[in-house]
């Protein structure tokens, strides 16, 4: 409601004022807009209650659908300049209208005064028996006993109590005791919300759902941080960025590896057993920095910046600028690496005197997508020579949070800001 609120204001602005774009191209616009944010999940309530994370994907899917309909006029003949003119001032007129839209819609929805009025709760933990020590923030703790709501299915007033407390819910927690949790799964199989039972007993295994198998009930512990759609997407965005990257870059690259060749004998490129998805591992191409008799296959021994007696004085240059990196192009165009994901490492990494995942056990979850030429992590600034156990912390949960919460626009944003820290990165 709150997109068609701002497209249908352009919409009538442009009518009055007799703006360069027709109304019924912005009709055609809203369509696409419209397609491309449902397929984008832009409406979910999650993300429609959270301001920037709305925003951000109602641009996406804003900036996607110019793109496709100015790509579309230029193919019919229309100058870049003739469709610049005609579709900017419609597009920066939509992204900040669309931007006041959400940004109200979801002040609205996380309110106390609509929860208030709507009745309505992201979120209720109904306790049956020892009082819980939750409080949800963003919700309402109900005692059963107090309020006269019990598990039994013989009941149909007291099913028709729970039916209405769950009305008012988008999600319905319950603590129970371990005896009445089947009679609780029971009583709310037909709430038409999600149910969820605690059960504090499977903490430790940390699943991430529940299956069956052969009729017997399962738990996920483990899955695909991305969807089939969401796989194909990325792995277009990287045969694209690394295809192209390639192409205007191969001048560059030769002329790299040549000064590499004329500085210290040996060859070019350096391929070096690093850990990929799946926890597979492959061998990454590099520049390589370091003199021949010195290179350390395992990455056991760390680098100790300019003073480290291994480097040659082209390596200095190519490490401290990262050019040293631009080979992997190769490895993404292989399928071994993308460009945005966790940075792979060498089997003998450390932080300290400690292997990574001697650190922390969930540095193997990062491994659930490819790695990638850079990444959160990096952007973040959490990159180089690992001291401390520290340094592969900060690392490993930007690297987490990356799969938790992958989207394209992510990606590309990653992309861009590490361009600019690039350029503004010192050649000395």
């Amino acid at each position: 409601m709150a997109d068609a609120i701002a497209f249908l204001a352009v919409f009538s602005l442009s009518a009055t004022i007799g703006g360069a774009v027709h109304p019924h191209l912005l009709w055609i616009l809203g369509a696409i807009y419209f397609a491309v944010a449902v397929y984008g999940a832009a409406y979910s309530p999650a993300i429609a209650a959270d301001a920037v994370r709305s925003t951000q994907r109602a641009w996406l899917a804003l900036l996607i659908t110019f793109c496709a309909v100015g790509t579309f006029a230029m193919l019919e003949g229309r100058s870049i300049d003739h469709v610049s003119s005609a579709l900017l001032p419609s597009l920066t007129g939509l992204a900040c209208t669309l931007g006041v839209a959400r940004t109200a819609l979801a002040l609205m929805l996380g309110s106390a005064w609509w929860s208030e009025r709507s009745g309505r709760h992201r979120t209720i933990l109904l306790v049956d028996g020892d009082a819980s020590p939750f409080t949800p923030m963003d919700g309402l703790v109900i005692d059963a006993v107090r309020h006269g709501l019990r598990a039994d299915v013989h009941d149909p007033d007291v099913l028709e109590r729970l039916g209405a407390l769950a009305g008012r819910a988008d999600r319905l927690v319950v603590s129970c005791p371990q005896d009445r949790r089947a009679a609780w799964a029971a009583a709310l199989r037909g709430a038409n919300v999600p149910v969820e039972l605690l059960v504090e007993e499977v903490a430790s295994l940390a699943p991430i759902g529940a299956g069956s198998f052969h009729g017997q009930a399962t738990l996920k512990v483990a899955g695909e941080p991305l969807s089939f759609s969401d796989r194909i997407t990325k792995r277009l965005f990287d045969i694209v960025v690394a295809g192209t990257g390639l192409l205007l870059l191969t001048p560059f690259l030769l002329f790299t590896a040549l000064a590499i060749r004329l500085d210290s004998p040996g060859p070019a490129l350096f391929r070096q057993p690093r850990i990929g998805r799946g926890n597979r591992q492959f061998r990454m191409h590099k520049f390589r920095s370091m003199r021949v008799d010195t290179q350390d296959l395992s990455g056991s021994r760390l680098t100790q910046g300019r003073s480290d007696d291994r480097v040659t004085r082209i390596g200095r240059i190519i490490r401290s600028t990262s050019i040293d990196e631009l080979p992997q192009l190769i490895d993404v165009l292989r399928g071994d690496m993308s460009i945005v994901g966790p940075r792979p490492h060498a089997l003998g990494a450390k932080a300290g005197d400690k292997l990574y995942w001697e650190v922390d056990t969930a540095y193997w979850h990062r491994h659930a997508v490819k790695p990638g030429m850079t990444g959160l992590a990096q952007v973040r600034g959490f990159r180089g020579t690992t001291f401390v156990d520290a340094d592969l912390q900060n690392r490993l949960d930007a690297d987490l949070e990356y799969l938790r919460d992958w989207s394209l626009g992510k990606d590309i944003k990653i992309v861009f800001r590490t361009v600019m820290a690039l350029a503004g990165r010192s050649v000395f």
